[in-house]
């Protein structure tokens, strides 16, 4: 026979709850998948992005070093590039009969890029550290040489602009290294200066040849420009080094794209077929609704596949246009889930295409359960058999003890500490997930059977309570599977947020331990003799640290308020008992490091008298003692400034007071964080497919409640014109929405506090370093899920009594 198949779509919007149901499902479906395409293709961007941060701008673009190169070769060859300079070796320039050491080079527009204090234009550029040493001005001639001094300028000092960042091992001097070793640079104004230079300068020359570029976005661009650099380095032919550390960064990007996507192909297979599930149950709820058409039509002579064409003509639209919404919403909200912006060209193709493929999916789905649908009821009726009767809880919970076995052995799958990203252990992410989805199978399962029982509870003298209860029981299915959801919401997003956000207070803490504060700088010995005072600025945030091998000599006054410590007070009390009364000193005794009397060089014997697991710089093995037990000062190996402001205020402020440093570390920039962003992008989307499944939940058990809008009425009409007060009726409906959101609220956080509590230590990117990961604090978490509930639960109650005040008695009697 003919289907009507004109008709078929019209007919459809007859139920527009259904057509709404089955939007939203595939609305979501496609959302998750999207997601997850544009979610690992941005990942390999911000990956990029972020390697990119930490390099210097100009050494994006491969570029070529040499030195010991005659200084004519050294002149030519730095033309060939577009920001090529030319550096001689270190000698000692005479200007006035003073010499000392220096060395000159060339590179374009440096001068403009120099802090001229005295002088300017064309001539030579000397270095303010030269000229105070040389009796050096403005006007003085180099002897030997017809260049004359113009201008006086301020030493280039750590850190360094952009510009300078590629040269900053020739233009930085370090003044705590030894007379010659190393030294600021006299610039000459243009490169043919060079060959004016006395004759002790003509070989022994360096060359660096750099090719300004703009920073490429995405991993794609970042491959184009380091093939065509290269190939451009190539063509130049010469015999220099090649340097191209964007080739790491392009590595580090592509691993930490393939990680995410890794990581998230289960989550994303499990919410696929969950919501295939779903398309499911849309279907069998249609034949239930089609019913009488379905049996006059196949009593007509169509078949099970032809009825379950049928299906598709009423809900294949709504589908293929909730899979295009679950694209666009996932493009649109991309800033809100993903770790950046950037989309590699082509993944909206691509996420096109696996939406494609689950409304493909989807439409089979619905063609399948249609059919089987039926064949079930017209044709034969099979064998009962019930997948609740599967214990999957108990397979759930065998495979997170497989993924704990996993976790407890290796952590993430992270190598010893090496120079490459390392690959994660996708096994050992699941376990938090897989401990949720276990508490929330076993917690349905006692709903269930705590529902078919609850027929034996008499609450009347709590009428609000018993009403609910009987209502909870008579919906048992749509119950269960809103508090399933629920769950899953609930836990997804509390493992999500506490994962993500103890990876990122993690590296925040393992960069304060390995600096010791916000920043520090290496300094003279004089300042620990007394003989240089710090600045003003620097008093009150500073503290003088002094290293020596296994040792760190502080200042019990300072030290505490400065250094990145867990108790402060605690340090700053066992500190304060240190005090040497003989030829031993006492001493702090870290982690793991010998319980006896110990001699370290530079120092007096240490005899450990107090012990602390951990301490910033010497992590778990080392000793600490006051700076007034140490003697000799000058013995210590190195001293150091620590400071908790910036490390641009901390080096401005010695600049400022004259007070030579080296050795900079930075706090933010100390430690790549990229292992740990990778793990926190990963759990950030598995935050973002709780969102999701919280949607779900909530509509669902709106629809759910919608559906039983005329049961409701009459049930609610009756029961107030028997003389039961709206108040009670309104506490019965709150009573039992809010049951549920308060039941999926304490499994679900129960589950995922205690499955993150034992997962984060050991989910850590860098175990060599101390301390470990710990649960970040959940409690406002907590508190915008319970907002959030009591939103729901509100509106779900409001939702139920619309129908008992809208209600006219006699028709409802009708």
């Amino acid at each position: 026979m003919q289907l009507p198949w004109r008709a078929a779509p019209k007919a459809a919007l007859s139920s527009p709850l259904t057509l709404l149901v089955s939007i939203v499902t595939t609305l979501l479906l496609g959302f998750v998948v999207a997601a997850a395409v544009l979610h690992s293709s941005s990942a390999g961007s911000a990956a990029l992005a972020y390697q990119q941060s930490r390099m210097c701008p100009q050494s994006v673009h491969p570029s070529l070093d040499g030195d010991g190169l005659p200084l004519s070769t050294a002149v030519s060859m730095a033309a060939r590039s577009d920001l090529g300079a030319a550096y001689t070796r270190i000698g000692r320039p005479d200007f006035s009969g003073i010499a000392t050491y220096g060395r000159f080079g060339y590179r374009p527009d440096a001068q403009a890029h120099l802090k001229a204090v005295e002088g300017g234009g064309t001539g030579l550029w000397v270095p303010q550290t030269i000229a105070t040493a040389a009796h050096v001005k403005v006007g003085d001639r180099l002897t030997g040489s017809p260049l004359v001094v113009s201008a006086i300028y301020s030493d280039l000092a750590h850190p360094v602009s952009g510009w300078w960042c590629s040269e900053v091992q020739t233009v930085v001097p370090n003044p705590l290294g030894g007379d010659g070793e190393s030294t600021s640079v006299i610039w000459v104004s243009q490169s043919s200066d060079l060959a004016l230079l006395p004759q002790e300068f003509s070989s022994g020359a360096t060359v660096t040849l750099r090719f300004p570029t703009e920073l490429p976005s995405t991993v794609a661009d970042a491959e184009a420009l380091r093939d065509k650099g290269n190939a451009l380095l190539t063509s130049l032919g010469l015999p220099l080094t090649r340097s191209d550390p964007l080739a790491g960064a392009i590595t580090a990007a592509r691993t930490a794209e393939g990680n995410v996507s890794s990581a998230l192909l289960p989550l994303v297979i499990i919410s696929v077929l969950v919501g295939l599930a779903g398309v499911g149950t849309v279907t069998v709820q249609w034949a239930q609704r089609r019913h009488s058409e379905l049996r006059l039509l196949w009593v007509r002579g169509a078949g099970p596949l032809a009825l379950g064409l049928r299906g598709v003509l009423e809900l294949g639209l709504p589908l293929v246009i909730g899979g295009m919404l679950g694209l666009l919403a996932a493009r649109l909200l991309l800033p809100a889930y993903g770790p950046g912006v950037v989309l590699a060209p082509g993944t909206l193709w691509v996420a096109l295409g696996f939406v494609m493929l689950v409304v493909l999916l989807s439409l089979s789905v619905t063609v399948l359960v249609a059919a089987w649908r039926v064949h079930r009821t017209f044709q034969r009726r099979a064998r009962t058999w019930r997948l609740a009767v599967v214990p999957w809880e108990l397979v759930v919970a065998g495979l997170a003890v497989l993924a704990w076995v996993r976790l407890s052995r290796n952590g993430l799958g992270t190598a010893a500490k090496g120079a490459e990203l390392p690959r994660i252990d996708v096994a050992a992410l699941t376990f938090p997930l897989l401990v949720v989805l276990a508490a929330a199978l076993l917690a349905t399962r006692l709903l269930r059977w705590s529902l078919g029982w609850s027929h034996r509870v008499q609450w009347w003298r709590v009428p609000a309570a018993q009403l609910a209860l009987r209502r909870l029981a008579a919906a048992a299915g749509p119950v269960t599977g809103v508090v399933l959801v629920g769950v899953l919401a609930v836990g997804t997003i509390a493992v999500g947020s506490a994962v993500a956000g103890a990876q990122q207070s993690s590296l925040d803490s393992k960069s304060g331990v390995f600096v010791g504060a916000n920043s520090s700088v290496q300094v003279s010995q004089d300042i620990a003799l007394g003989k240089v005072a710090l600045p003003s600025s620097l008093q009150g945030n500073t503290t003088l640290v002094g290293v020596s091998t296994g040792a760190l000599v502080v200042d019990p006054a300072t030290f505490p308020d400065v250094a990145v410590l867990d108790d402060p007070a605690q340090v700053r009390s066992l500190l304060s008992n240190l005090r040497r009364t003989g030829e031993i000193a006492p001493a702090l005794r870290i982690g793991r490091a010998a319980n006896q009397e110990t001699q370290v060089a530079g120092l007096p014997l240490l005899k450990p008298v107090a012990w602390l697991p951990s301490f910033p710089k010497l992590g778990t093995r080392g000793y600490v003692v006051p700076k007034d037990s140490v003697p000799a000062a000058e013995q210590v190996g190195s001293w150091h400034l620590w400071s908790s402001q910036p490390l641009s205020s901390l080096t401005s402020s010695l600049q400022a007071a004259g007070i030579h440093y080296t050795n900079v570390a930075d706090r933010a920039r100390v430690l790549d964080g990229l292992p740990f962003l990778t793990v926190e992008w990963t759990f950030g989307f598995v935050t973002a497919i709780g969102f999701v499944l919280a949607v779900v939940a909530a509509v669902a058990l709106l629809l759910a409640i919608e559906v039983r809008r005329r049961q409701n009425a009459v049930s609610g009409a009756l029961s107030t014109r028997m003389g039961m007060r709206p108040s009670v009726l309104w506490s019965s409906h709150l009573l039992e929405v809010g049951a549920l959101a308060l039941l999926a609220l304490l499994v679900g956080a129960l589950a995922s506090f205690l499955s993150a509590g034992v997962a984060v230590p050991r989910l850590d990117p860098a175990p060599w370093l101390k301390p470990a990961p710990v649960l970040p604090d959940l409690v406002p978490l907590l508190g915008s899920m319970v907002s959030g509930g009591l939103v729901v639960v509100v509106a779900a109650a409001w939702l139920a009594l619309r129908g008992v005040r809208t209600a006219r008695m006699g028709e409802l009697l009708r």
